[in-house]
């Protein structure tokens, strides 16, 4: 069954017109994170760091766990957006790789500060997310966080989003499907993929590998040994400082030039370590998180495939169910009509007619007996004992078989018409999923290349500037050189 784009799709959802939602959609405001600063709960509490959220004239104040829990939130609310994500948590392992804890670290905490800024702005410009009141809710500093995510519509989500209905409803309420039917994730294969899912699915996987353990990996790696190099650099310029004053004149004079050369190797090699930091390895990063992103949402999508076609299976087995008990019905109502008809003529007194009698049967009363009574009723003990065994027997299988075939035919129906609502919306909701994908990713394909663009450019701009600058230096230092007295060797 192969799924085109749904063309009565529903609209996004309308605006909640909440001060929030002014501020961002009718002040086309942009979202900054203003500060970052430390607080504990309690005095004898750990303290963790908070981040000042501004839009417009509205302030509030969130720690990472809580756009943690914003981010986690939208992703259950929308199954089938790709929600940007957040800057990743750090693993144990890098809180013991140094003294003082990573969270502590001033360029961690700016660090998070930019990605969560811009986590929460491409947030903002999505069509249907920007609009989302849970979101409205987090920048709220009239609420609470923690009673947002315990009320609806999140209280009421269900524990599998395959059971919930995609389709927005008019009170924005969540819909449950009316049966649980979830295909495993494990063992079931699709019958009918849509190939254009596949293939997208297939390059997203592979997208999302090379972007994680190739292109992610290595820039690490670079931005972890310019970090190195700044170190390096410092230690051998403040050696060289100390070198001159061991020397006098001209020499001493191009010492500390070569001095000078190396600082501004440092502090060029600082530079540019902030700006591909910043500027093309957390771009890289939030486009490999989003790859694995779009897995999932496509992961999702085959599942609700999956969801449908079980559902069909399961309707056609019932229908074959209730189509076999209706024909046992039918058969039984006809035979139960014939006995009955039969029984009737049984009941009814052989009519005799003189034709019928031999002038024999004047002077033999046993024949007439027989001819007036032709049945003869056994009364034995053997047989009372064997009906009554029969019956009870047949008390323990089903007191009434009919009554419970009659249910059964009940039960199966109501099943069915469950089954049948269920198939609907559920294929209504492969449609919705397939529709918002396709736009989804077709947004996804603009803004990578759009942002690849921009990184590339930051690239070769910071690698430009800064050889231009250890050029001028490397210059300077050569000249000073230049100046260094031949004695005492003289010349030729």
């Amino acid at each position: 069954m192969s799924i085109s784009k749904n063309p009565h799709r529903l609209s996004y959802q309308s605006s909640c017109d909440c001060a929030i939602d002014r501020a961002i959609r009718l002040g086309n405001n942009y979202i900054f994170i203003t500060g970052a600063t430390r607080q504990a709960d309690t005095p004898a509490a750990k303290s963790y760091i908070v981040y000042h959220i501004r839009v417009g004239d509205i302030e509030t104040k969130h720690r990472y766990s809580d756009f943690e829990s914003l981010q986690r939130s939208l992703s259950k609310l929308h199954p089938i957006i790709i929600v940007p994500p957040i800057p990743e948590k750090h693993s144990l392992a890098s809180y013991a790789a140094v003294q003082t804890r990573v969270k502590d670290d001033l360029s961690m905490v700016e660090k998070r500060k930019r990605m969560l800024q811009t986590f929460l702005n491409k947030v903002a410009r999505h069509p249907e997310l920007g609009r989302d009141h849970v979101f409205h809710d987090f920048l709220d500093c009239t609420k609470i966080w923690t009673n947002v995510v315990r009320s609806p519509p999140l209280s009421t989500l269900p524990k599998n989003l395959l059971m919930m209905v995609l389709r927005k409803q008019q009170d924005n309420q969540i819909k449950i499907l009316p049966v649980n039917l979830i295909p495993s994730q494990s063992t079931y294969t699709l019958k009918n993929p849509d190939p254009r899912f596949e293939q997208i699915e297939q390059t997203t996987f592979r997208i999302a590998n090379y972007m994680t353990n190739h292109l992610d990996k290595s820039q690490r790696k670079v931005i972890r040994r310019l970090g190195e190099l700044v170190s390096d650099y410092a230690e051998e310029g403040a050696a060289y400082g100390q070198l001159s004053l061991n020397e006098t004149k001209e020499v001493s004079k191009a010492i500390r030039k070569i001095g000078f050369a190396v600082e501004t190797s440092c502090a060029e090699t600082n530079q540019m370590f902030i700006s591909l930091e910043g500027e093309f390895s957390e771009p890289i990063q939030e486009h490999a998180q989003l790859a694995h992103i779009v897995k999932q949402v496509l992961r999702f999508r085959s599942q609700k495939h999956a969801q449908v076609e079980l559902i069909e299976s399961v309707l056609a087995s019932k229908q074959k169910a209730y189509d076999n008990l209706q024909r046992i019905e039918e058969d039984s109502e006809r035979l139960q009509q014939t006995m009955t008809t039969e029984e009737a003529e049984a009941d009814q007194p052989p009519t005799i007619t003189p034709e019928d009698i031999s002038p024999e049967d004047y002077y033999s009363p046993v024949l007439q007996r027989n001819k007036i009574r032709p049945k003869r009723q056994w009364s034995g003990k053997p047989f009372q004992f064997f009906s009554a065994v029969g019956n009870t027997f047949s008390s323990i299988l089903d007191v009434d078989p009919e009554t419970t075939r009659r249910n059964q035919i009940e039960k199966t129906k109501d099943v069915i018409e469950k089954l049948q609502e269920a198939l609907q919306l559920t294929r209504d909701d492969l449609l919705e999923a397939s529709a918002n994908i396709d736009e989804d990713l077709i947004r996804f394909q603009r803004q990578k290349a759009k942002d690849l663009r921009d990184m590339l450019l930051v690239y070769a701009k910071t690698h430009i500037r800064h050889c231009q600058k250890n050029k001028e230096a490397w210059q300077k230092a050569r000249t000073e050189v230049d100046t260094i007295p031949s004695w005492p060797f003289p010349n030729k």
